[in-house]
């Protein structure tokens, strides 16, 4: 990964901003491409879209089939959509990210035309059917000494939504987990994808006491695992897990340690009040 660099876009007219950062030798025919692409999917969406981020990276280092990696986030009226696949050449990845963008465009619209938020087990040809995500970039194997927590992200853990809603929200952003405060009863929670299913786990344990676990395929009723930060990096260094859900010892609260793709690590925490 060498020349980095992020410039800014903003089309003429009413098209939205579009924010490039790329990494390694992009050629300029990905930057047309991928704005012909946002252009496409801003005339399909139901809603103005307001600003687009594509990342390009182009790593000769990776395996040849997965040498370009493109993640594009689009906020459509203050809702974000996004959506990250590897492909051989950042052509081939655009054409399989515009594919999966549409589908988050209609997926966007089914749930403003639903006040109730289906869960992923619908019958055929409903929102969640057939999505999960494909085509993501393997890990950087970086050797254990050199591996780092690079990135922290928060959450608002008193911003609550229901098992339902952090559902859509893991498919629509196309992220691996999702780590939310269950609106039914305060628990921090998670849900995230095994195995071509979708599961609930839950920070102390169990399953809700109401019917709203009905809407993940399985619920992980393990609690848990009390860890230091430093104990979660042991932790992934030790399995072949994309992120481990624990309770941090010195501050009580709910943590995911993620393994990202540089082969460093990400930590989501809540956000402290301030």
């Amino acid at each position: 990964m060498k020349d980095s660099n992020e410039s800014l876009l903003q089309p003429a007219g009413e098209t939205p901003e579009i924010v490039f950062v790329t990494d390694g030798p992009v050629p300029d025919s990905a930057h047309d491409q991928a704005t012909k692409m946002i252009h496409a999917l801003s005339d399909r969406a139901q809603r103005p879209v307001i600003f687009t981020r594509v990342k390009i990276l182009v790593d000769t280092d990776r395996p040849p089939d997965e040498r370009a990696v493109i993640q594009v986030v689009m906020d459509v009226s203050g809702e974000l959509i996004r959506a990250q696949v590897s492909a051989p050449t950042p052509a081939d990845a655009l054409n399989a990210l515009s594919d999966r963008m549409e589908r988050r465009l209609r997926k966007l619209a089914e749930r403003r035309r639903d006040t109730r938020r289906r869960p992923p087990a619908t019958p055929e040809g409903t929102w969640r059917s057939g999505d999960l995500p494909t085509a993501r970039p393997d890990f950087y194997e970086r050797p254990r000494e050199e591996r780092r927590v690079v990135r922290r992200k928060t959450f608002a853990p008193d911003a609550m939504v229901s098992v339902a809603e952090a559902i859509y929200d893991l498919d629509v952003l196309d992220h691996r987990f999702f780590l939310f405060t269950d609106a039914a009863d305060g628990e921090m929670s998670v849900v995230y994808e095994e195995g071509g299913k979708v599961m609930l786990r839950r920070l102390s344990g169990g399953s809700p006491e109401d019917d709203s676990s009905d809407a993940a395929d399985m619920v992980n009723p393990t609690p848990a695992p009390v860890l230091a930060v430093e104990g979660a990096s042991d932790w992934l260094d030790a399995t072949d897990e994309e992120f481990v859900f624990f309770r941090n010892k010195d501050t009580g609260d709910a943590n995911v340690l993620y393994r990202r793709y540089d082969g460093h690590y990400g930590l989501v925490e809540p956000k402290v009040a301030s």
